[in-house]
């Protein structure tokens, strides 16, 4: 179990690799921790514009580590709720990195998965890739997860996945906004390289500045922020034009 990072493209890419490739990329609260660790981390540098996340082996996340169930089990409900409280807010600190996260979506994306892959800005899929949710064949109603795809998705299709009663593929991720695009599996890596070469080609204060347009939009807060973001690298954008 791994998490690493690395700079690519002269500094204005990183790439984190998660790699929990034996347990089917399955997290416990440590592991999620220490993912989201990394991603701040590799974020911090503001000639950064994009983070690549390789979830390592032939899953994109195996959901939550059953192997962590007896101890769940010893617990309180209070302290159960508390664990799902943090984790849920441990993928929002994701969801609000200043610069876009891409990720390959392959093989099977399982409970929790649905929720990780849902925080992800520019996730690309594999048209073979499953996500299914069997939180109540265990018995659980899913939490962070039903919260999210319920506001996510529509309503129908939310209980559909939420129950297990269906599965979604690659185009189903793209139809559902859950992913950017569907590709066949043999052109994932190289439409992962492509686009992350294409935003590391980018201004990175631009590519910065649209993330903070596009999470306030979402976030429903007082739009003058994108205003003053945008106005602060439009007269950047047209100094460094008047430099060239």
């Amino acid at each position: 179990m791994s998490t690493t990072l690395e700079r690519t493209h002269d500094g204005q890419a990183a790439r984190v690799t998660f790699d929990n490739a034996s347990r089917a990329n399955a997290f416990d609260e440590t592991l999620l921790c220490d993912l989201v660790d990394t991603l701040e981390a590799a974020a911090t540098d503001e000639g950064c514009a994009v983070v690549e996340l390789v979830m390592a082996g032939p899953h994109f996340c195996g959901g939550w580590d059953t192997t962590t169930f007896p101890a769940l089990a010893a617990s309180g409900a209070d302290a159960v709720a508390g664990g799902l409280r943090r984790s849920d807010e441990l993928l929002d600190r994701i969801r609000d990195l200043p610069v876009p996260v891409v990720a390959g979506v392959r093989g099977r994306v399982i409970g929790f998965g649905a929720g990780l892959l849902a925080a992800i800005h520019l996730p690309v899929a594999a048209r073979d890739a499953r996500l299914l949710l069997p939180e109540l064949g265990y018995g659980f109603t899913p939490a962070g997860v039903g919260r999210t795809l319920a506001r996510a998705l529509p309503r129908a299709r939310a209980y559909g996945l939420l129950t297990g009663t269906t599965e979604a593929d690659g185009d189903d991720l793209v139809a559902l906004g859950l992913a950017a695009r569907a590709v066949a599996p043999t052109d994932l890596d190289e439409t992962l390289a492509a686009t992350v070469t294409a935003l590391a080609g980018l201004p990175a204060d631009a590519v910065r500045g649209l993330v903070t347009v596009v999470e306030s939009a979402r976030r429903d807060e007082d739009p003058g922020i994108v205003f003053e973001t945008s106005a602060r690298t439009v007269l950047r954008g047209l100094a460094a034009g008047s430099r060239s």
